[in-house]
């Protein structure tokens, strides 16, 4: 039975805290799905994650008992129904900027009439073609994330939250810095700013709003200002930082 733990917590307004997995490793992304942590993003945005590497890790992330999320390079239906059809539940869209891209990314998930989701016989999704109820389950299961990145998208976001079946607004400070002319600082005052705008109009809609940020101490104040999702960087960057900490040992014997 098609069920999105995921999902289902981001309605109970649960506090969820992940990491984006962008090594391409599917032991990497084991390691991640073992853990506490609420959830694994497996990213094809910004790292070479293909289908093939996406769906490996999303079976090692199932099979270490963890929750797994995707998100696709851009907004494009075609990405969306294979790793749907692949056994993906979540899926985030990025560079949302309006109305219609919102529409477009809940159609993209949605079956007709309601979406443009073409239907397959034998998936991953529908346990092989064993699941006959899947095709009536996956609508009201599948979660779409929204990626606020640009002053367009932060200007629209009421329209953007209001959309019926956006489930998740997620700020990406990164690009959103640069649009914002602080390509060099995305921990400027003004980025910081407008990201808590972004959130307060989110929660006049009572919609769950997320954000990645590049550490815990970052996340917890985040999670204190009254975001519900947290991305506590990547598996790169913690690897990163734990190696480059070794080095500095190195270096000084």
């Amino acid at each position: 039975m098609l069920i999105n733990n995921f999902k289902k917590r981001l309605i109970n307004n649960d506090l969820l805290i992940g990491v984006f997995a962008s090594l391409g490793s599917e032991m990497a992304s084991e390691v991640l799905g073992s853990s506490d942590i609420d959830y694994t993003l497996v990213d094809m945005e910004h790292a070479p994650n293909d289908i093939r590497d996406t769906v490996n890790q999303m079976q090692t992330v199932k099979a270490a008992g963890g929750d797994c999320l995707v998100r696709i390079p851009v907004l494009d239906h075609i990405y969306a129904k294979r790793l749907l059809d692949a056994g993906a539940t979540t899926i985030m869209f990025p560079q949302i900027n309006n109305i219609n891209d919102a529409q477009y990314a809940v159609k993209s998930v949605k079956y007709p009439p309601d979406g443009i989701r073409g239907i397959a016989g034998a998936t991953r999704a529908n346990n092989f073609g064993r699941e006959t109820d899947y095709v009536s389950l996956a609508d009201d299961n599948i979660c779409v994330i929204c990626q606020i990145e640009s002053l367009e998208a932060c200007k629209n976001i009421k329209d953007i939250a209001s959309v019926e079946g956006v489930d998740l607004l997620f700020v990406g400070p990164g690009d959103l810095s640069a649009d914002m002319g602080f390509i060099k600082n995305r921990a400027a005052p003004e980025v910081r700013e407008m990201a808590i705008r972004v959130l307060r109009e989110a929660k006049k809609l009572n919609k769950p709003c997320g954000i990645m940020v590049g550490n815990i101490s970052e996340a917890q104040e985040m999670l204190e200002i009254g975001f519900s999702v947290i991305a506590v960087t990547t598996d790169l960057v913690l690897l990163r930082n734990a190696v480059d900490e070794i080095g500095k040992l190195a270096i000084n014997n």
